[in-house]
């Protein structure tokens, strides 16, 4: 059987009444795709809903919730395409999403992501367009999406990118340098920050084929509620932002040449201290025995 080249991963948690319309949305694509739900222990009745696919879907089912960044990992290696599509559980895409994102997709494209609408979940009234100002869809060059991530945030749920480029660039830990998280907020802006430093160009759908829900349980929406929440959140992008600098100043400047000789200059002073050691501190043979 041919692998296929796109799969569209949604991560779930205890949100059976979301995730159908997501499933949905998956396999209502225009372009063929593999759909992978990934459930870290889910309590309610997330899979009686996704096993009523059947064959339709692949279902990953954990009985330990390890964390949101764990459960995207855990989907993304166990699918099959090149490309991946995170589809958060409360979100969905439109039929034509992957079709238009893959058209924009090559050997120089790092990612591809389009405009998203922000929806009332309740009301089911369009809030705001964001991920907007890149102009016509269209190919572009790195540092206007860097422009745009520095700012604010290109979500995941928004985008299409390499499978490959996730497992390398996914944080499911602390992002290095950080001294403050909540929510594990960072690692979604840092996948694609660290994956822009690979590539010259990225692909931009000026349509909203994504569509964010609005609602009380939703992180952003309950940051943004509350004064010291939202600081917390601004903190921990900034941890992220702070971390992708570094490595971009590392590139940039090859300091990667300088840890190289640092490490060399280390590992030679280890082996004329070890080679001393051992010449004037060995064990001296007891004359008795």
């Amino acid at each position: 059987m041919t692998p296929p080249q796109v799969s569209i991963v949604i991560p779930t948690f205890n949100r059976s009444g979301m995730l159908r319309r997501c499933i949905d949305s998956a396999l209502a694509q225009t372009f063929p795709c593999e759909v992978v739900v990934c459930d870290h222990g889910s309590t309610d009745d997330t899979p009686a809903v996704a096993r009523s696919y059947g064959d339709r879907i692949r279902y990953v089912r954990r009985e330990q919730d390890s964390g949101v960044h764990f459960a995207w990992l855990d989907g993304v290696i166990s699918a099959r395409g090149e490309f991946v599509h995170i589809n958060f559980d409360d979100d969905l895409i439109l039929p034509t999403f992957i079709e238009k994102c893959m058209a924009l997709m090559g050997p120089e494209v790092g990612l591809c992501f389009s405009v998203a609408e922000v929806r009332d979940d309740a009301t089911g009234r369009a809030l705001s367009h964001i991920f907007t100002g890149m102009g016509a869809t269209g190919v572009y060059a790195r540092r206007r999406f860097m422009s745009l991530q520095i700012k604010s945030l290109v979500s995941p749920g928004a985008t299409l990118i390499r499978r490959k480029d996730i497992i390398h660039h996914l944080y499911v830990g602390r992002v290095p340098f950080a001294r403050s998280e909540y929510h594990g907020v960072g690692p979604d802006w840092l996948m694609t920050a660290m994956t822009s430093l690979d590539y010259p160009k990225f692909g931009f759908v000026a349509e909203p084929l994504a569509v964010f829900s609005a609602h009380a349980g939703s992180i952003t929406v309950d940051a943004h509620a509350d004064v010291q929440r939202r600081r917390k959140l601004y903190r921990a992008y900034q941890e992220a932002r702070l971390f992708y600098t570094i490595s971009r100043l590392v590139r940039l400047f090859r300091l990667d040449l300088l840890a190289r000789l640092w490490l060399f200059a280390s590992q030679v002073y280890g082996r004329v201290a070890y080679g001393c050691y051992s010449f004037f501190c060995r064990k001296k043979p007891n004359l008795h025995d």
